[in-house]
């Protein structure tokens, strides 16, 4: 099991990533030699940009939404996952397939519960549909599910983890975990310490051991990698 690192643009120049303009993904341990780089915003955005000269054979970035306006990256737009979201991201797809192959790159996408690619079904269909393109998965599980869904998360996350987890060329260890606050969006899951949320270890290092590809990477942000790295060994 190959594990990574995410790191900010500014400790990524500090050690030695100079062209660093977004966040990298970097094998744990190896600081300079980056894996991917981590595109933020919504690709469906009219405005959106993608540069080609980044650090990295692998770029990962969300699927989008047709949501719009302030914090509207994770907003509850219905459109998204209907015809039009879909037929956005094909031809969003077909517009940068070219380009990334042409400069050997590959862009993986980070499917979301809001986002056009929302659960495995339709994130495995698009992959079969692209095979041989130069998209690929960037999987982090917790990301697929919303609150109403956690009484049957066991269920849930079965299916996530047999059946996207050995397509996957990134398995980020990221945990989420219901809203706490009146600030917090209710009906989604927010952004927490790997092990305080929903994200299941057992079930996930068991599928990462049994399913990952062996040129897949196991990613964690440095605040969690004592606990990614305590779930490697416990398995």
């Amino acid at each position: 099991m190959r594990s990574a690192t995410i790191l900010d643009t500014s400790t990524a120049r500090v050690i030695g990533v100079p062209d660093a303009v977004f966040d990298l993904v970097v094998p744990q341990g190896l600081a300079g030699d980056a894996i991917a780089t981590i595109l933020p915003g919504n690709p469906l955005a009219d405005d959106w940009v993608m540069p080609l000269d980044l650090p990295g054979d692998l770029m990962v970035a969300w699927s989008g939404t047709l949501a719009d306006g302030e914090d509207a990256l994770f907003a509850d737009e219905p459109r998204t996952w209907m015809g039009e979201g879909h037929q956005r991201f094909e031809a969003f797809c077909d517009g940068i397939r070219d380009a990334l192959a042409a400069n050997g790159r590959r862009l993986c996408f980070r499917p979301h519960a809001r986002h056009v690619l929302s659960d495995p079904q339709g994130t495995l269909d698009f992959l079969r549909r692209r095979d041989g393109e130069p998209f690929g998965l960037a999987l982090a599980p917790a990301d697929l599910l919303l609150p109403d869904m956690l009484p049957d998360a066991e269920d849930h996350f079965e299916r996530i983890l047999e059946f996207m987890i050995p397509r996957a060329d990134l398995l980020l260890l990221h945990d989420a975990r219901p809203s706490t606050t009146a600030e917090e969006d209710p009906e989604r899951l927010h952004p927490c310490p790997l092990g305080e949320g929903v994200l299941p270890r057992a079930a996930v290092m068991e599928a990462a051991w049994r399913r990952l590809r062996d040129d897949a990477w196991v990613v964690s942000s440095p605040a969690d990698a004592a606990t990614a790295t305590a779930w490697r060994e416990r398995g």
